[in-house]
């Protein structure tokens, strides 16, 4: 049997989950460059924060300063966040700013709550035992700062907004519609209210050609994230790359302009794997946004052979997947602004069929791919691979993505991958 590791549950035990395959089928490995760089150690991490690419230091920014909130992103990213807070908070203490001057900001958007349990994981303990932690209610307590160019009403967080210095912590991924994440995304939507969360993402229709997976330049919502980051004068930002055990490969800190800038070009290869389809088998695993899985299906079904392959998403996320106040489903058949409810029949229109791996499965899995009965659940692989071998008895083309949900397939351009 051929053997393949992907990685599982970074949140929990952070393990590797080993796949077996048959001899017979030719299996091909879909791994990125940036997965098998080494992790940052803790002084190389304090040497970025400390020496920015642009602008000063952060230690200079706070000097004077009354209140320091530093937004950082939720159990929906792979950012450690507690490597690099320790770091930040060191410097707000040299510039002066105690205590009680300093609170942590989920950014949320649209997403659910988090509690103390997921903020230990995300911070550590020493931020959580010593600094105010707050989550972000995207429908109560905002502040209007004015709107984007383009007519996007801006609303943010009240606490966030009545602080003089602005610091964000966050990591550059490849995302499904600016691009890349990172920069003032985590403002906008991360801090933003209900409102401008839901006029932010209507954007999309305004021009689909400006956005998507990996489409960096030019990116319609890109520039609306610029925009928020001005209005509300994001002061600090610190971006991150990762491998594919999470941890911190590169680093950049200073302008969120900047850092935005340099971690999405390094992000084109780092996250990138070569254009490829015509597969018969695809395994995309969801690992860094294991909570997002819907995210690494998208990258499976453009693997394979159109209307006839078959997809297995590992979907291992024991807590389910992220409550969506705008794209998932409230309801039997309602859901947010921008949720759609999914009939029976869709999958067989894209693939022939879809497994999926999910050791904690649940009915409401599935609202933002399709109707729960078009997929068939497993919880472990030696029952999806004897479902497997049933549908290949002879040869298969096979891809195992690593992680779906932080790698893109580069686009091809006069025969030749960019």
């Amino acid at each position: 049997m051929q053997k393949i590791s992907v990685p599982s549950r970074l949140w929990y035990e952070n393990q590797e989950r080993e796949l077996t395959f048959p001899d017979r089928w030719m299996v091909e490995n879909l791994n990125s460059p940036g997965f098998e760089k080494t992790g940052l150690t803790s002084r190389q991490i304090k040497e970025k924060i400390d020496n920015p690419i642009e602008g000063p230091p952060l230690e200079e920014l706070a000097q004077r300063k009354k209140q320091a909130v530093i937004v950082f992103d939720d159990m929906t990213r792979p950012t450690p966040v507690k490597d690099i807070a320790s770091h930040i908070v060191a410097a707000l203490h040299r510039a002066g700013l105690k205590k009680d001057q300093i609170r942590f900001i989920w950014a949320l958007g649209g997403h659910g709550a988090y509690d103390m349990i997921n903020a230990r994981k995300k911070l550590g303990e020493a931020i959580v035992e010593n600094y105010v932690v707050f989550n972000h209610d995207p429908f109560q307590n905002t502040v209007r700062v004015g709107k984007t160019p383009t007519g996007v009403e801006l609303w943010f967080n009240r606490e966030f907004m009545a602080c003089d210095l602005k610091i964000g912590i966050g990591c550059i991924t490849p995302h499904v519609h600016v691009g890349f994440g990172g920069g003032a995304k985590l403002i906008l939507p991360g801090v933003a209210g209900i409102e401008t969360i839901n006029q932010f993402h209507n954007q999309l229709s305004r021009d689909p050609s400006r956005t998507g997976l990996g489409n960096f330049e030019n990116n319609i919502l890109r520039a609306e994230c610029d925009a928020a980051g001005d209005a509300v004068g994001l002061n600090f930002k610190v971006d991150c790359l990762v491998n594919r055990r999470g941890e911190i490969t590169n680093l950049f800190a200073g302008p969120f302009r900047a850092t935005h800038e340099a971690g999405g070009q390094e992000g084109k290869e780092h996250y990138g794997i070569p254009f490829c389809n015509g597969f018969d088998l695809t395994v995309s695993n969801a690992y860094g946004k294991a909570n997002e899985s819907a995210i690494a299906l998208g990258l499976g079904l453009q693997t394979l052979k159109p209307g006839v392959g078959v997809v297995v998403l590992i979907s291992d996320a024991p807590e389910g997947q992220v409550p969506h106040y705008v794209f998932r489903a409230w309801g039997s058949d309602y859901g947010g602004r921008q949720y759609t409810p999914r009939t029976k029949g869709l999958i067989p229109h894209l693939t022939k069929k879809l497994i999926v791996l999910a050791p904690y499965p649940d009915r409401t899995s599935l609202d933002l791919i399709c109707h729960v009965d078009d997929a068939v659940f497993v919880k472990t692989w030696p029952e999806c691979l004897d479902m497997l071998e049933k549908e290949f008895p002879g040869e298969a083309r096979v891809a195992v993505i690593q992680d779906g949900t932080m790698q893109y397939m580069k686009t091809v351009k006069t025969g030749n991958t960019e």
